[in-house]
């Protein structure tokens, strides 16, 4: 089948029906309203976070699956130092120190925020989280990260349940120690 829609003469609405009928797909009879920016986790909250064009409720479930989805050390070392000082402000120089213990050449703070951006992505694209991750994010002055106490105890345990908890012991000894 060839659908020729005329953009000059027909509506877009008119246009779509044409396009849902070929496709067996029949009337759109209701609008859909548009979206809130409001997220709803199904289960019981946990934190609700509340970003400049968004409020995010995080439950347990959430929570599980974005530390489920950390595959690096370096990861789960930056998430166990936000979440080691729980509503408190730990900045990306703090972040750097923890990720790259180490640095020599001073690089620290890019890989930092690298891994940031990574796992911010990954709630977005995987779990759907408008904010990404889990934490606050200070809007003002330089990029630091919060973690509300229930959220830093739930991601703190489950870490301790990961494969991969045993080799960020091994590749980051004093970070667990703090």
């Amino acid at each position: 089948m060839q659908i020729v829609i005329d953009t000059e003469k027909s509506t877009f609405e008119e246009a779509m029906a044409a396009v849902r009928a070929a496709y067996g797909l029949g009337a759109v009879n209701a609008v859909q309203p548009p979206e809130t920016g409001v997220r709803h986790a199904p289960g019981p909250t946990v934190w609700i976070q509340h970003g400049g064009w968004f409020v995010q409720h995080w439950d347990g479930a959430m929570l599980h699956r974005w530390v489920g989805l950390l595959d690096a050390t370096e990861q789960l070392a930056a998430v166990w130092r936000i979440c080691s000082t729980p509503d408190v402000w730990v900045t990306i120089p703090q972040i750097a120190q923890a990720v790259v213990p180490d640095d020599p050449q001073g690089r620290g703070r890019v890989r930092a925020s690298v891994v940031i951006r990574a796992m911010a992505n990954l709630g977005r694209r995987e779990i759907h989280a408008s904010g990404g991750m889990p934490f606050d994010r200070r809007e003002k002055g330089p990029s630091a990260y919060k973690a509300a106490r229930p959220v830093a105890d739930s991601v703190l345990a489950q870490i301790r349940r990961l494969p991969l908890y045993g080799e960020l012991l091994e590749d980051y000894p004093a970070l667990v120690e703090q």
